[in-house]
């Protein structure tokens, strides 16, 4: 397949340029019989990825899914479109029970057996050979032609790449109809806490100011989510209140999205269009005059709430230009302060100091805005000269190392004294300018469980050999700790640990029951136990005792959800459920048919 189709996909703007490199190798992987060291790329790909549209296009490849580990992948990845990963869950979960079940007691084993077989007929029609192949554990060899009875058929080279890369939508329009005698506070409060994407989208829309905001600070909402939104709202006063949002105000994607919605005002779409333009060209440089004029056009009407998003993309692509930005906000500053006053005689303008000076500031300098300034320098000289100063402290280096390019980047790593401060070495990891080679170099003096986590959640880290070898390191000190250390690092995480450590975590039936003995326990960590299908089946029964429960309806949901929950148990909760809650799971596919049946 050529590359120059790809380079007209209206989705590819979206991306990362890492990413986009992670497309155009998936893309070329794809029609081919992939060898091991490319399952292990796609592997890495689809667990640690964040983009919704590569992580579809591997769950659209069959052959694949066929190798195990990208498949588990997939479903733990939690930035998989919902709809793909609760498929991908309940195929998991099938390898899961036909495991236990051979260790179950002969009392449970028919029961067991029939649930196996339950949740074998509620998966896709697509997933089914893709499960049975896995269950054979691909015996036969493979031909030369690059197909056999478990391999599905390699895809053509040609593809319809938007429509093959598109996140499904839910197949059940969940309808949400609100109680008209339901007090405005519970609204509020389900606003904030529900787990039911369709649910969320609705109250973002919602024609309440309150709702709105109390939906927006969902934690469940993400860039996907979000952008959806903005494309169906006809309510504008929320893009105002998006774009107020410092979380969302940075987001390239939800910028986009607030540009392109129909319902979108006027004044922030151009507001929007003017700083996008002016980066664009800021980016391309300046070949001529006429280039330079455009630039300072786009400057004096770039409105004085944007320097802030402006001043952010210089400090990560061209630290050059920051005292470009300065210049133009000073200057606007100046404007208003003179019109305020009532004078309009020009003002001298003032001049940047020049290498000497700088030089001789960044040697002698205290003050924090002194020193940062000189570390940001775009003359490389400065730079050397502060990193001696003595007055530079890790405050001030700390804040600049994101910014930093990767010739500082590198010489600060090698730095004798500074690189081998700990909190210098965790924020360059972080860069995403650093080399592959120095990143892992830093990275083996990373040993504590939420260093490591840092750099797995990080998605801007464009080494996978990097969040591997994190992973790894991970998983080796987690299985070094005694039961009571698990179970401390388990509750200071969150319970995120079982996203990245999953088979470790969750066949350790000891750790688990005692840390779901706690009364006290964060409900975060019992909804990702009970949504998760390789939860052992007695963590789960425990779960479905434990008083929290009752308080927090998605916990309940998802144990109703997990067909690995025990029957008498989900019939209990199922009792529990309001009969509106129980048409709302009755509306999903991936309810076991016993409860279906129940209802």
């Amino acid at each position: 397949m050529s590359i120059e189709p790809q380079e007209e996909l209206s989705f590819l703007s979206l991306l990362s340029r890492q990413e986009q490199l992670h497309f155009r190798n998936l893309t070329l992987i794809r029609p081919q019989l992939p060898t091991d060291k490319q399952l292990q790329l796609i592997e890495g790909l689809a667990r640690n990825l964040s983009a919704p549209r590569l992580l579809t296009l591997i769950a659209r490849t069959p052959h694949w899914l066929i190798y195990g580990p990208i498949l588990q992948a997939l479903a733990e990845n939690e930035h998989t479109p919902e709809a793909i990963r609760r498929d991908l869950e309940m195929a998991v979960s099938l390898f899961d029970m036909m495991r236990e079940l051979d260790q179950a007691p002969i009392s449970e084993k028919e029961e067991r057996s029939e649930t196996v077989k339950a949740v074998y007929q509620q998966l896709r029609p697509d997933l089914k050979p893709i499960v049975k192949a896995q269950a054979k554990q691909m015996a036969k060899q493979v031909h030369s032609t690059g197909t056999t009875a478990e391999l599905p058929p390699l895809p053509n080279v040609d593809q319809d790449w938007e429509a093959l890369t598109a996140p499904p939508r839910e197949s059940v329009q969940i309808e949400i109809s609100r109680p008209p005698l339901l007090p405005k506070s519970e609204i509020l409060l389900r606003a904030a806490s529900t787990h039911q994407i369709e649910e969320l989208c609705l109250f973002l829309m919602d024609p309440d100011a309150e709702i709105r905001s109390s939906a927006l600070h969902n934690p469940i909402v993400t860039e996907e989510i979000l952008a959806s939104s903005l494309q169906q709202c006809q309510v504008q006063e929320f893009f105002d209140e998006v774009y107020g949002e410092a979380r969302w105000y940075f987001r390239d994607a939800v910028r986009s999205a607030i540009r392109h919605a129909p319902a979108s005002p006027s004044d922030l779409c151009r507001k929007l269009g003017i700083s996008e333009h002016l980066l664009y060209r800021l980016d391309q440089g300046s070949n001529n005059r006429a280039d330079i004029h455009r630039i300072v056009s786009l400057f004096t009407q770039l409105d004085e709430s944007e320097y802030q998003y402006v001043t952010l993309w210089a400090k990560r692509s061209a630290p050059n230009m920051l005292r470009v930005v300065k210049y133009f906000y000073d200057r606007l500053q100046r404007r208003r302060s003179s019109q305020a006053s009532g004078f309009t005689a020009p003002q001298a303008e003032g001049r940047w100091a020049s290498l000497e000076d700088r030089v001789f500031s960044a040697n002698q300098a205290t003050a924090p805005e002194q020193l940062y300034g000189a570390l940001v320098d775009p003359d490389f000289s400065v730079f050397l000269v502060v990193l001696e100063n003595p007055g530079l402290s890790p405050k001030e280096l700390l804040a600049s190392i994101p910014s930093l390019d990767q010739l500082r980047a590198e010489r600060l790593a090698n730095h004798n004294s500074w690189g081998q401060n700990p909190a210098v070495q965790e924020a360059l990891v972080h860069n995403i300018h650093l080399s592959e080679h120095t990143a892992l170099r830093l990275l083996a003096n990373l040993q504590t469980p939420r260093t490591l986590l840092d750099v797995l959640r990080d998605p801007r880290i464009p080494h996978m050999e990097v969040k591997t070898q994190a992973q790894s390191t991970l998983r080796t000190i987690y299985l070094a700790m005694d039961i009571s250390h698990r179970i401390i690092a388990l509750r200071s995480t969150g319970g995120e640990l079982i996203r990245y450590l999953p088979a470790e975590i969750l066949q350790d039936e000891a750790t688990l029951t005692q840390l779901v003995g706690d009364r006290q326990l964060d409900p975060s960590i019992l909804l990702r136990l009970a949504r998760n299908k390789q939860t052992p089946r007695s963590v789960l029964a425990l779960i479905t005792q434990h008083p929290i429960m009752m308080a927090h309806p998605p916990i309940m949901s998802e144990l109703l959800l997990n067909p690995k929950t025990p029957r008498d148990s989900a019939i209990r909760i199922w009792g529990l459920l309001s009969e509106s809650e129980q048409q709302q799971l009755l509306k999903s596919p991936h309810l076991p048919a016993t409860l279906r049946n129940l209802a």
